[in-house]
C-alpha cells in the first residue's frame, strides 16, 4: 500500500508566506517535499530537500532534473509569486511587466511541463496557486492579475490534456498576511481585515486536493472559503468553477 511517506510533493517559493506553510503543514502529513526558493526556508526536517533556485530562470529549471526523485514524484505546487510592477499600467517599465510572467507562469509552466511523464506514472496532482485579480479586475496591479489569470486557464486546460491520470487544480489561497499582502496595501489595494484568511485555509485546500482522486474536481478553479468538501453534482458540473466562475448561461 502506497502512503505518504512514499510521496514527493514539489512545492515552489517555501522560503516564507504560504509556501512555508505549505511545506511545513505537507511534511506532518507524512510527504517528502522538494522546496525551491531563491533564499533558504527555516525547515528542518529529514523529509526536506532544499533546493536554491530562482523559478524565473527557465534554463536553470532544467538543471535541476537529477534532484528530483521521479520515481516518488507524486504533486507539483506552484506557489511562487510576486506582484511586479504596481501602479497604472501605462507608467509600468514593459521589462518588468514582462518578467513578472516568468516568475508566476513561465517558471511554473517549465517545471511542471518536466514533471508531466512522472506525474502521468505516479497518478499525481498539479497544483497552481492564482492571485488577486485573475477571478475579478484589479487596477494597478496589471502585470500580476494577467499573468496570474493566465495561470488559471493553464489549469484548465492542463485539467483536459492529463485527465484522467493527473488532477489539476487552481487554487484562489484568499487574502494572507504575506509580504506580499503588505505590498499590496501599501500600494493602495483596499483589503478588508474580515477579508484576510489564516494560512490554514490554503493548507486545508491543498491538501483535500492532493488526496482526492474525484476527476471532476481536475480543471477547476477553487477559492479557499468554497465549501468544496461538499461539492455535488451541481458544483462539479463541466461549467461551474472555471475561470469564469460561474455557470454559463445557454
Amino acid at each position: 500500500m502506497v502512503t505518504n511517506q512514499d510521496k514527493t510533493v514539489i512545492i515552489t517559493g517555501v522560503s516564507r508566506g504560504i509556501g512555508n506553510h505549505l511545506t511545513k503543514r505537507f511534511l506532518k502529513e507524512g510527504f517528502k517535499v522538494i522546496g525551491i526558493s531563491r533564499s533558504e526556508a527555516d525547515i528542518k526536517d529529514p523529509k526536506f530537500q532544499h533546493i536554491k533556485m530562482d523559478i524565473s530562470n527557465l534554463e536553470g529549471i532544467s538543471s535541476i532534473v537529477d534532484k528530483i526523485p521521479m520515481g516518488s514524484l507524486y504533486g507539483i505546487i506552484n506557489n511562487a509569486g510576486t506582484h511586479g510592477p504596481l501602479g497604472p499600467f501605462e507608467k509600468n517599465d514593459i521589462k518588468k511587466w514582462v518578467e513578472t510572467f516568468y516568475v508566476n507562469l513561465f517558471g511554473s509552466a517549465t517545471l511542471t511541463q518536466m514533471c508531466i511523464p512522472a506525474l502521468r506514472k505516479n497518478k499525481g496532482f498539479i497544483i497552481f496557486l492564482s492571485g488577486g485579480g485573475s477571478g475579478f479586475v484589479k487596477p494597478n496591479f496589471s502585470a500580476y492579475s494577467v499573468s496570474k489569470t493566465a495561470v488559471v486557464r493553464l489549469a484548465e486546460n492542463l485539467g483536459k490534456e492529463l485527465y484522467p491520470d493527473v488532477l489539476v487544480y487552481c487554487v484562489a489561497p484568499g487574502s494572507n498576511r504575506t509580504a506580499l499582502l503588505e505590498a499590496a496595501i501599501k500600494a493602495g489595494d483596499n483589503v478588508k481585515e474580515e477579508d484576510i484568511v489564516d494560512f490554514e485555509k490554503p493548507e486545508n485546500l491543498c491538501l483535500f486536493l492532493a488526496k482526492n482522486r474525484n476527476p471532476k474536481y481536475s480543471g477547476k478553479f477553487i477559492h479557499v472559503v468554497d465549501k468544496y468538501e461538499n461539492w455535488g453534482d451541481e458544483e462539479l458540473s463541466e461549467d461551474m468553477y472555471k475561470l469564469r466562475r460561474t455557470k454559463v448561461v445557454k
